[in-house]
C-alpha cells in the first residue's frame, strides 16, 4: 500500500518537476534575473523540497505549513517580479501551477480515501 503510494505521488508530480525545470532553464537562458528574484527562488525551491519529503513521509500537518509559507513566497515573486514576462514563460507558469494543482489533488484524494 505504501509503496502504491509513492509510485502514485511520484507520477503525480512529474509534469510539475518537468515545468519547472523547463522554466528555470528558461530564467537561465531568457532572461537576467535579479538577485532578489532568485533569492526568493532559492527560499522556494528549500521550501518544496522540505513539503516533498513532508508529503513522501505522511507528515499532513508539517506539509500544509510549509506549503502555506512556499505559496506566500511563490506570490510574492510572481507579483513582484513576473509581471513583465514573455507570453511563453508565462505559459510555462501557468501550466506548472496547473501541474502543481493535479499534485495537489492527488496528494489530498490519496490522504483521504477510505
Amino acid at each position: 500500500m505504501i509503496a502504491t503510494r509513492t509510485i502514485l505521488l511520484a507520477a503525480a508530480l512529474a509534469p510539475y518537476l518537468a515545468l519547472v525545470s523547463f522554466d528555470g532553464w528558461m530564467h537561465e537562458r531568457d532572461r537576467r534575473v535579479p538577485r532578489l528574484e532568485q533569492f526568493l527562488h532559492w527560499g522556494a525551491a528549500g521550501l518544496f523540497f522540505a513539503f516533498i519529503v513532508a508529503v513522501f513521509r505522511g507528515d499532513s500537518v508539517v506539509a500544509v505549513v510549509l506549503l502555506v509559507v512556499l505559496a506566500g513566497i511563490t506570490a510574492w515573486d510572481e507579483v513582484g517580479f513576473h509581471a513583465s514576462l514573455g507570453r511563453r514563460e508565462r505559459r510555462v507558469h501557468f501550466a506548472s501551477y496547473g501541474a502543481f494543482s493535479l499534485f495537489l489533488l492527488a496528494w489530498y484524494f490519496l490522504e483521504n480515501r477510505g
